[in-house]
């Protein structure tokens, strides 16, 4: 999906610094939801369910992301890719389309000879846009895990740290049939060395389908399973816990890096054990560290997580022709997935990520992470399919029918703090005399029924009328007035062609103008209305979060009205396509802490209408067309606007989303990040004590992660055997959090740390407490000490988002290839994210901590993003 960044009006892609197979965040439109905002997967037509693990929560993090669906597609499977937004994307997928729609076409066997086709690549990675880090400035004083000492020349620890990731993917595919059955067979393999020495990822997939024809054409199957197996070492972790980086990059300047590079682990004599070995860890030498800093290399080797992944998407459908105007289709999917996932923690980890010492009784002997899930989509519908003529002028296509959507999953996952045998990483290896830290387990199945019909309606192919209405029924709402009834939604939609309708210059080939209206209803959380015990560190607890009393829940409403313009021009050689959009979703579904009075400690209630609305624009140009020679060019734009209308009064003046610095306020956006601000008196001037230290001020608006605008621009040139296509795109406006940063300055270790020392300080205007006038230069580390650290001032630590970079570069030849057999040869060179014409941030923004909701627009310790050289060879028989 990364791959078309820059190429669709409307969508906004952000990814995971988690590197190949990570989860990537869609958001068509705009933030709609304090839930899920991505869009739903459609694959040859049938939904499937993107269940996937976001990565890290929070500044500290420690959990890694652990992929989605998409991740385990092979790519060479996919003939096409479709965008749905808006109101298209409900009026045909209801509910599950509400945030629009990514149809995905694979390919299929064809009539004739057998069809073998070879590719293989290799794309070597390499970290790009580094933190600007300084190597003149030494450490503060023995003992400091500051750099803010004298001057001098220093090592830098970071060269020589980050590999050269590779990556090699071979597939092959194999085609062909008889005009009665065709088959199409694919086998692919991935291997993957990240940046980091010791992440490797591994995928082998399978893909196998059948489109047969029986009785005279009357009656037609076609089916399909597709099957991935992953297997994930030590996948990047972002946040301050379980990541390298923040060692790394922190490292005081004027010690030994190889050092510890090349010891990272001593052999304890007093435990007989090995403990890890960092410039001011040593558990023998009474040397106890921070929690916010290991050695990197202890990180990577002795703190290192597994990952297995079985996927198996199964299809099938059946259709039949009943007459000429008239067919009927069942159609189902299985999606079925096992994941595995562990972590081992060391002994001579840090106490807060390790286990947990009982004095006399027991030693720190490491920790031991296990989760596994297995869950099954189950989704199955049955059509009626007409196509009508009649009175000559007029034409009837519709569809009715019935579908029902069964989701179900079973998992556990442990924690556990204390083992009995250090190292040792069982389950029959916890000490029996401690409680268990985390312990739970989980089942969830959840359904949803559905009644739904659509027709389109066209009068001399001139004026076409598209209705749909849909009605749900979703388990979540069990105990709700919606229980028996379900809801009911519909949408409309009117559209003319007006080059067939008017007369028209001669330059306009096409001309049509559409105007939509849809209305989507989208069911709760899991047992919101039926409240379930919980297992939590091993024991059964009631549960105690449930429904509002009073307030029973019902569907969140999303209602979307759309016009839009299609136009064609000079003979077709430019193409321009407009739409503007408005869409209020209501009663939306939140949790919050419960007033006095009611049953349940956190409740759940419908509250709140945010609205989205914007403009996307897309030119197309053939600027060169001739028989040996072309070049077409696009551009697209979007621009969003979000606006939080209602805000339930029973949420209170702020809802946090996701736990992080995303928070929900009426009149505000999504995306709004509120923290930690400077102290100012009443003329906005920063306040600061006598040592020029900047003072903390309330919690306050400090910027928003949404881009004010988003361009592509796409170019494809063919010259005989040659091909050139590169794509340029642009994020214009919105603000990112670099915590990073706001550590690295303050242990001055960052160039700006050191750029600020150079120059005697920061010239900012700032008052003392007691409003006279700071004289002369704030003092760096005066300043950067109290904006940057754990507890510092976020405000400072904010960064424009706007990026114009490189995204991607490709240039192909056709081999001229004569052998027997031979049909086709040909060999590409691509790069991807080459460089950026422009970035204000000190990292890639485009990388999130965690792809899931309220995670987006800030960085803490991820791995830097990577630039990307790729050698392709496909050759066809």
């Amino acid at each position: 999906m990364n791959n078309l960044t820059g190429k669709i009006s409307g969508m906004q892609i952000n990814r995971s610094s988690s590197g190949i197979g990570g989860s990537v965040n869609i958001v068509l439109r705009g933030f709609k939801s304090n839930r899920n905002n991505q869009p739903l997967y459609v694959i040859d037509g049938l939904p499937i369910t993107n269940t996937s693990g976001s990565g890290s929560e929070g500044p500290f993090g420690g959990g890694p992301d652990r992929g989605d669906i998409l991740s385990t597609l092979n790519a060479d499977d996919i003939l096409s890719i479709n965008v749905l937004k808006g109101a298209s994307a409900s009026a045909l997928y209801g509910s599950q389309g509400a945030n629009g729609a990514i149809m995905i076409t694979t390919k299929k066997g064809a009539e004739g000879v057998l069809k073998i086709d070879v590719s293989s690549s290799i794309t070597a990675d390499q970290a790009f846009y580094l933190p600007k880090l300084q190597y003149r400035y030494g450490q503060t004083a023995e003992g400091s895990e500051e750099s803010w000492g004298d001057k001098g020349t220093f090592d830098n620890p970071v060269d020589g740290f980050f590999n050269t990731g590779t990556t090699l993917i071979n597939t092959v595919s194999l085609s062909g049939g008889t005009e009665k059955m065709q088959n199409y067979f694919s086998y692919g393999n991935t291997t993957n060395k990240g940046i980091l020495p010791t992440n490797s990822f591994k995928q082998h997939s399978a893909t196998f389908r059948n489109s047969s024809n029986f009785f005279d054409n009357k009656l037609s199957f076609d089916g399909s399973m597709m099957y991935s197996k992953q297997d994930i070492q030590n996948r990047p972790t972002s946040g301050l816990y379980f990541s390298p980086i923040s060692g790394l990059y922190m490292f005081p300047r004027g010690l030994d890096f190889n050092k510890y590079k090349n010891n990272y682990q001593y052999l304890s004599p007093s435990r007989n054990l090995y403990l890890q070995d960092w410039w001011n860890i040593n558990a023998d030498a009474g040397l106890t560290g921070t929690h916010h800093s290991q050695n990197p290399y202890w990180v990577l080797n002795r703190n290192p997580t597994f990952q297995l992944r079985d996927n198996i998407i199964a299809q099938g459908q059946l259709k039949y022709t009943i007459n000429d105007w008239l067919s009927v289709s069942a159609r189902g999917t299985l999606n079925k997935r096992w994941d595995k996932w562990e972590r081992h923690v060391y002994a001579g980890t840090q106490g807060v990520l390790s286990g947990e010492k009982i004095e006399g009784v027991l030693d720190d002997n490491g920790r031991f992470m296990r989760d596994e899930t297995e869950s099954t989509a189950l989704y199955g519908d049955f059509l009626f399919i007409g196509n009508k003529t009649f009175a000559g002028d007029w034409d009837l296509n519709f569809t009715a029918g019935t579908s029902i959507n069964d989701t179900r999953s079973k998992g556990w996952n442990i924690d556990q703090l204390k083992l009995a045998v250090a190292n040792k990483f069982l389950l029959s290896n916890i000490y029996r005399d401690a409680p268990i830290n985390v312990l739970n387990e989980s089942i969830i199945r959840r359904q949803l029924q559905s009644v739904f019909a659509s027709t389109n309606i066209g009068y001399k192919d001139k004026i076409f009328l598209d209705l749909t209405a849909r009605n749900d029924w979703a388990s979540t709402l069990a105990n709700t007035p919606e229980e028996k009834n379900g809801y009911f939604y519909w949408s409309a939609g009117l559209s003319a062609v007006l080059s067939d309708m008017l007369k028209m210059p001669s330059f306009i080939s096409y001309s049509k103008l559409r105007l939509t209206m849809a209305e989507v209803g989208n069911d709760v959380g899991i047992y919101s209305t039926i409240p379930t015990n919980t297992l939590a560190t091993g024991i059964l607890n009631a549960n105690v979060s449930g429904p509002y009393q009073g307030l029973p829940l019902r569907p969140e409403i999303s209602r979307s009205y759309e016009v839009g313009y299609e136009g064609r021009f000079w003979n077709d050689r430019i193409n321009f396509d407009l739409a503007l959009y408005k869409t209020n979703t209501k009663d939306q579904y939140f949790s919050y802490e419960a007033p006095v009075g009611q049953i349940f400690t956190t409740v759940f209630l419908n509250a709140g209408n945010v609205e989205n609305k914007g403009i996307e624009a897309a030119l197309g140009v053939d600027a060169i067309k001739k028989e040996n020679f072309n070049w077409n060019t696009s551009l697209n734009f979007t621009a969003n606007r979000n606006k939080i209308l209602e805000l339930a009064p029973k949420l209170g003046e702020r809802y946090s989303v996701g736990g992080n610095y995303n928070v929900l306020r009426l009149n505000g956006s999504f995306g709004d990040f509120w923290a930690r601000t400077f102290l100012r008196d009443e003329n906005g001037v920063m306040v600061v004590d006598d040592e020029g230290r900047p003072q903390i001020g309330p919690e306050g608006y400090i910027g928003n992660n949404n881009p004010r605008s988003i361009v592509g621009w796409n170019n494809t040139i063919n010259y005989g055997k040659f091909g050139l296509s590169f794509t340029i795109d642009a994020r214009f406006g919105g603000q990112v959090i670099s915590l990073t940063d706001g550590y690295l300055n303050s242990f001055g270790v960052s160039e700006e740390s050191a750029a600020a020392r150079d120059a005697g300080g920061l010239d900012i205007p700032a008052v003392k407490k007691d409003g006279t006038p700071w004289q002369g230069k704030i003092p760096a580390h005066a300043y950067y000490s109290a904006v940057g650290n754990r507890d510092g001032i976020v405000e400072g630590q904010v960064y424009n988002a706007t990026n114009i970079r490189m995204r991607e570069i490709s240039l192909s030849y056709g081999l001229p290839i004569k052998w027997k057999g031979v049909k086709s040869a040909t060999v590409s060179l691509t790069g991807r994210n080459l460089f950026f014409f422009r970035n204000d941030a000190p990292y890639d923004p485009e990388l999130n901590t965690t792809t899931g909701v309220g995670g987006q627009g800030y960085d803490s310790f991820a791995l830097p993003t990577t630039r990307s050289y790729g050698l392709n060879f496909k050759v066809s028989f």
